[in-house]
């Protein structure tokens, strides 16, 4: 049996490659419902910054084809992009929508990284062996083990070429559209 012919193992890759475009789909119509307060907005701001933060710290120690990434965030989990990104979400969520969509912003995530966390895994794995092997062994995958972080391999430093080779300012604009866009529909001119 070839590895992606089962139908589940189809749309777990679809789900995992199209998850921006997915994230995209339902974001839209849920800032339709965005009706931040001066409150919620200021109060969950931290968490939607603290995101792009971690996803910015993140990319400036990503060198992915080179070795196996060690540095910065990475020495605490091993998908910083992805609690980034989970936290700008989240923070977004908290700030503007009714709490019903939660637990829906919640699910609706998962689906579209937990695919895509586990096909990068497997492919760190074929790409770097033993490296990843002791890496992942060490390295929690998203919640980190405070007061440890991860004392193996070569580490990196932070780079702000990686930064924009990794285009993350494409997050920044986005971010800042949505903060924005939210800002503007708590205003009383809207």
């Amino acid at each position: 049996m070839s590895p992606l012919t089962s139908p589940h193992e189809r749309m777990l890759v679809a789900l995992s490659r199209w998850r921006v475009q997915l994230g995209f789909c339902f974001a839209v119509p849920a800032l339709l419902f965005a009706h931040a307060t001066p409150v919620s907005y200021l109060s969950f701001l931290p968490v939607v910054l603290l995101g792009v933060a971690i996803r910015t710290w993140a990319r400036g120690h990503l060198d992915r084809a080179e070795r196996v990434c060690m540095g910065g965030p990475y020495g605490w989990v091993r998908h910083p992009l992805y609690v980034g990104s989970f936290l700008v979400g989240l923070g977004v969520t908290l700030m503007a929508l009714p709490w019903v969509f939660i637990p829906l912003y919640v699910a609706i995530f998962a689906a579209m990284y937990v695919p895509k966390a586990m096909r990068e895994e497997v492919h760190l794995a074929r790409q770097f062996g033993t490296a990843y092997a002791t890496y992942a062994a060490e390295v929690p995958a998203v919640l980190p083990r405070f007061g440890h972080v991860a004392s193996i391999g070569i580490l990196s430093h932070f780079e702000w070429r990686r930064v924009w080779r990794h285009r993350e300012w494409r997050t920044w604009v986005g971010v800042a559209s949505v903060l924005v866009y939210v800002w503007l529909r708590m205003a009383p001119w809207s």
